[in-house]
């Protein structure tokens, strides 16, 4: 349930039997607000975590017991509270339940395992009415594939609470990790979403009025104007204020992919977290939603987050409810005559394929049973469905066709649909063209983020100018970005450009150009910029908990000559998690350089026995078995690598390169002009070519 950054927040209400208990430790808004209060008192907000007694348990604990050929569990009610009992790899343990998580359509439990820690456990009861499947324990993760150690494992490093998602699930929350001892103090100030999770100034606000005072509680969050429905060709238009785009970073905070940069009440994206660009295999090439990312990410890149569109203008943000149901909730700005028709959509009325969402909105299974609606309201292009692998709309309801069918089937109903012009597409095109996209103000900003970084070694090298330009623009997304590819040049170069970063409003874009500079072994003067020194301090200490903390402190330490203490906490991040590519990465480079190969070597094999297969480690041992003149095994590996990862253009080039060198030039050119085939504008690669 919990994946490398944060937990869920579910976003679909569901009647349970019971009322669920809403414990509100922050402002009592009721007074003012009795609508709203109650309307937030029957969402699945309300509940996103609650202490385990029998108004919130929802699972059988009346000697429920689950069995697979790895693990049996038993799920009891004691006197005390509620227990889980496991037996595991031979061994016996009871486990206290501290809170539930999540109400529907699953929820799983809270367990202690001392030092402050909970973790979730991987046994989940089905809250769905029986008749769809439900009220069962399943297992989420697969059988056998995680063991007592790894760090998937239910009581591993990624499926903890304290750091993976605990600020979602409860209000005001600051971890108190500490690093020494490798323990939590962790408090908030609701145990569930309350109302201070959206308007931070909710407490102060609800005294201020008591003393008949009036305080705004926070940011404007609601939705403004109203839009006008759309006219034939013309798309719908908003009229009035416009809403703040405030709403939507608030929502995102949770209900996105990202990294945690602060401990803060009511922080926003890119202020309070760092929002994931869109990589893979966390999105297809085509933008497409693949692994559990939740909506910001791709929202962002919708038509209708460029016109200005908010969460509220669908959704009753107390409620977590649809507005209006089916179609209607998109015909409040989409004209019903022009797309609630068969002409639009060549489905008979009243079926799947005359739902909107069917078509635009296509769901995606996580954790086993939840249904979650893509946010990027595509439009469907089986084409690019067949070209960047991700699933084929038509064929969700159509399944005894294929990706041939619907190509058809859909370019006979719109002939000029077929364009070269999705996001899949411009991620294929050359860097001019790319420079051009980077250019363009009416692009998603999200989308020229990632396609900045994606080229961030060819932009830093060839086209610093639009760098600097770029540093310049009104999304932090794309500032941020920006000052995280100065770290692929030459930092005596860009200091000054980097040092402007620091002085940025927006904390992610500071802490990227200041980790650019750390990167690049160029520290900041410590005086002048002791402020964002210590916000990267405190960053830092922030992710200390996860093996990539220990990678950002290993990376500071070596900035600041400290090798050796470096060296530790790569290793600390290795014990938490053994198959820790980027720990492993930074590793070798400090065995390297103390001419420690075979150490370095041995480091990669270990790594590799927890995460196979691996590129970036396979191609990186070639590297060192190419200095050790082990030239069989490391064309080996630098083979495989390639075969790995085709798209990485460097790993063919390298493999390239050393067939040359050892005299193999046949097959050096085979692999050249394939590559050219690929990238015919790469400069490296046609020099390459001219030596063959």
């Amino acid at each position: 349930m919990i994946n490398y950054f944060l937990r869920k927040v579910n976003i679909f209400f569901i009647m349970v039997a019971c009322s669920p208990v809403v414990f509100a430790e922050g402002a009592d808004c009721s007074g003012c607000h009795e609508v709203e209060t109650e309307q937030w008192s029957r969402s699945q907000h309300a509940v996103a975590m609650a202490p385990a007694n029998p108004s919130t348990v929802m699972g059988n604990f009346n000697n429920g017991v689950f069995r697979d050929g790895q693990v049996e569990a038993s799920f009891e009610r004691t006197k005390d509270g509620y227990v889980i009992r496991t037996k595991e790899a031979g061994e016996a343990r009871t486990w206290p339940v501290k809170y539930t998580f999540g109400v529907y359509p699953l929820q799983q439990y809270l367990l202690d395992a001392g030092n402050g820690r909970l973790q979730a456990f991987n046994i989940a009861w089905d809250t769905r009415p029986a008749s769809a499947g439900g009220q069962r324990w399943f297992r989420l993760d697969e059988p056998g594939a995680n063991h007592p150690g790894d760090a998937m494992h239910w009581t591993g490093v990624y499926q903890n609470w304290n750091n993976q998602c605990a600020d979602c699930h409860s209000s005001g929350l600051v971890r108190n990790y500490d690093s020494k001892t490798d323990s939590y103090d962790t408090r908030w100030t609701e145990v569930s979403v309350g109302c201070s999770a959206c308007h931070e100034n909710a407490q102060e606000h609800a005294k201020a009025a008591n003393r008949g005072q009036r305080l705004a509680p926070g940011i404007e969050l609601a939705a403004m104007g109203a839009w006008l429905v759309s006219e034939g060709k013309r798309p719908p238009r908003h009229t009035g204020p416009e809403s703040s785009a405030y709403q939507v970073e608030s929502c995102g905070r949770c209900h996105s992919l990202r990294t945690s940069l602060t401990d803060q009440r009511g922080g926003a994206v890119h202020d309070q977290f760092s929002l994931t660009r869109l990589e893979q295999p966390l999105y297809y090439s085509d933008g497409r939603v693949r692994e559990e990312v939740f909506v910001l990410g791709s929202f962002q890149q919708s038509k209708m987050h460029q016109a200005g569109v908010v969460c509220t203008d669908c959704h009753n943000p107390h409620t977590g409810k649809l507005k209006v149901q089916g179609n209607a909730v998109c015909t409040q700005c989409h004209n019903a005559g022009d797309f609630d028709s068969s002409k639009h959509h060549h489905h008979p009325r009243n079926t799947a394929g005359a739902q909107c969402v069917s078509c635009h909105m296509p769901e995606a299974t996580f954790m086993r049973i939840d249904d979650r609606r893509e946010h990027s309201f595509m439009v469907p292009r089986p084409d690019v469905s067949k070209a960047s692998g991700s699933p084929d709309v038509c064929l969700a309801c159509h399944t005894d066709q294929d990706r041939a069918w619907s190509i058809e089937t859909v370019g006979s109903w719109y002939p000029d649909l077929y364009q070269p012009d999705t996001w899949h597409h411009v991620q294929q095109r050359n860097l001019s063209e790319v420079l051009a996209y980077l250019a363009d103000e009416g692009e998603p900003a999200i989308r020229r983020a990632t396609l900045l970084e994606q080229h961030g070694d060819a932009l830093v090298a060839r086209h610093m100018s639009v760098v600097a330009r770029l540093v310049q623009s009104d999304h932090a997304v794309i500032r941020e970005s920006a000052y995280r590819v100065l770290r692929h040049g030459d930092m005596s170069q860009a200091r000054e450009l980097a040092e402007n970063g620091l002085a940025d409003n927006s904390l992610a874009v500071r802490l990227a150009a200041f980790e650019s500079m750390v990167w690049s072994g160029s520290l900041p003067d410590s005086e002048r910029w002791a402020g964002v020194k210590r916000e990267y301090e405190h960053y830092v200490d922030m992710q200390s908990d996860l093996p990539a903390g220990s990678v950002l402190e290993a990376r500071y330490l070596m900035a600041g000559d400290y090798v050796y203490k470096a060296e530790q906490q790569l290793k600390r991040a290795l014990a938490k998690d053994r198959g820790y590519v980027p720990a492993t990465i930074l590793l070798t480079d400090i065995l390297r350089s103390g001419d420690r190969n075979l150490e370095a070597v041995r480091a990669i094999d270990q790594t590799l026995e927890h995460s196979p297969d691996e590129p970036q480690l396979i191609h990186l041992r070639g590297l060192i078995r190419i200095r050790l003149q082990d030239y069989p095994a490391a064309l080996a590996d630098l083979e495989q690598a390639h075969a790995l990862a085709p798209g990485q253009w460097l790993f063919g080039y390298r493999y390239a390169v050393a067939l040359f060198q050892l005299d193999q030039k046949d097959r050096a050119r085979q692999v050249t002009q394939a590559l050219l085939q690929r990238y015919p504008d790469n400069a490296q690669l046609r020099a390459l070519m001219n030596h063959l």
